[in-house]
């Protein structure tokens, strides 16, 4: 039985005969081109540009009977697919993603800033530094969140552990909380 869309008003829900990645030159991680089954072809999506809400592009070629909802008259702005017994948003025309390597590189950049911030921090609690000569030490480049994971790695890292518990109360309690467990993120938002 066909699936219906209840978001997709005055857009029928097409079976796609053919989904198919092609892979040249142009674009890095592939372009993708969709065949319906009523013969008509759309050939206007990157694979770098489909959500990352799930790997749309190892999925999608695995499913046996596969229905889409295309938003948009002449030009598709929206494309859902049927999965798992429910609809996806699985692209939009507004999406310019980075490619999977540039994506990786980013993360990856931004997940060793906050290794090496708490690595140095553990190594500052251990000399017994107060939060303070700790905040003047470390780099000026963080955010809220990455000073949060990087000061919870430092602390729960660390040897001294008095001055561990010494350094996360202070922390905790500069946000609001009492807490003798965890690290109070300074990205969150805390309403009491």
């Amino acid at each position: 039985m066909r699936p219906t869309n209840p978001i997709a008003i005055n857009y029928e829900v097409k079976e796609i005969k053919k989904f198919r990645i092609i892979k040249d030159d142009e674009y890095e991680d592939g372009r993708i081109e969709i065949q319906q089954k009523d013969g008509f072809t759309f050939c206007g999506m990157l694979v770098k540009d489909l959500f990352r809400t799930a790997e749309w592009h190892k999925i999608i070629p695995k499913i046996k009977l596969l229905y889409m909802t295309i938003h948009g008259h002449n030009v598709p702005l929206q494309i859902d697919v049927w999965y798992k017994n429910m609809w996806h948003v699985i692209w939009s025309r507004a999406n310019n993603f980075e490619s999977f390597r540039e994506e990786k590189k980013s993360t990856d950049g931004y997940i060793n800033f906050i290794k090496k911030q708490g690595d140095k921090i553990s190594k500052l609690i251990d000399k017994g530094k107060t939060l303070k000569q700790i905040d003047s030490l470390i780099s000026k480049e963080h955010t809220g969140n990455t000073y949060g994971y990087s000061l919870n790695i430092g602390i729960n890292k660390a040897k001294n552990k008095k001055n561990s518990m010494k350094i996360r109360l202070e922390h905790n309690k500069r946000y609001g909380s009492d807490s003798k467990s965890g690290v109070i993120n300074p990205a969150v938002l805390t309403i009491k």
